[in-house]
This record gives C-alpha cells, structure tokens and sequence, in this order.
C-alpha cells in the first residue's frame, strides 16, 4: 500500500489545521473560564487561603475534567454570607436569662428555666421591656440596671 501526497488536496489540510486550532482555542478558553469560576466560588464560601489556593491548583493542573469534580467534593457547603451564628438568629427572637443563660421567646415574662423575671419596667413610661435592652424602646430611657 502506498501513500501518495499528490492525492490529498492542500486546502482541506489548511481546513483540518484551522479546525484543529479553533477546537484547541474552544478548549483553552472553557479551561479559563472554569479557573475563573473556582476562584469566585471558593471565594465566596470561604476565607481559608490554603483552601482556596488547594482549589485553584486542583482546577489548574489536573484539568477540569479531573479538577472540577475535586474541587466540588472538597468545597464548603454553605457560602460566606449564608452563615448566621445559630446563637445571633436565637437572640434576635430571644431573651437570655441572665441569672441561668437559658433562651426565652421574648413574649414570656419569667424564664422557663429558673422563673426569673425577664423584663424590667421603665422608669418613665410604665411599659415592660426586656432586661438586657440599654434603652426603653417605648420612650427611650436609659436602662439603668444594666
């Protein structure tokens, strides 16, 4: 079997070659933007460096083929922004009794702990508020007992 160069056309090479580099092109700007991606999402989910430079490599050296799925396993569920301390989103619906630290719906009068009494009576206004306020949120008194 012999192969003779004379039988294939010059301009269908030029069209494989150029076929060839845009598939080369296609593949390199994806890889890019994959490394873009990584970086914004481990970003946005984390402020540990050496979590995030693990990702970026993971990403950049073993391809995203291999790399993505890595990094997918190995990132943080949540993201930054999603993450209130569980006792903060308590407190805010909450009184902390401040004899035994338990948490009370702010609506009860006495701890359900210890039956401590959780709310002070203002000073100026007459209106029950709870004890670890700084000021009277009816009139604006200064809690003095704090």
């Amino acid at each position: 079997m012999e192969f003779n160069l004379g039988d294939i056309d010059v301009s269908q090479l030029a069209n494989l070659d150029k076929l060839w580099m845009a598939i080369v092109i296609f593949v390199l700007f994806l890889w890019l933007m994959c490394i873009i991606y990584v970086v914004k999402d481990i970003s946005a989910r984390t402020d540990n460096q050496f979590l995030q430079i693990i990702s970026i490599l993971f990403v950049t050296f073993l391809t995203p083929i291999i790399g993505l799925p890595l990094y997918r396993a190995i990132r943080p569920v949540w993201y930054k922004r999603d993450k209130t301390p569980w006792r903060d989103a308590c407190l805010a619906s909450s009184i902390e009794c401040e004899s035994c630290g338990c948490l009370n719906p702010k609506e009860y009068d006495c701890c359900l702990q210890c039956g401590k009494k959780l709310k002070l009576k203002c000073k100026e206004c007459d209106k029950e508020y709870p004890h670890n306020y700084h000021y009277c949120p009816y009139c604006g008194a200064p809690n003095l007992d704090a």
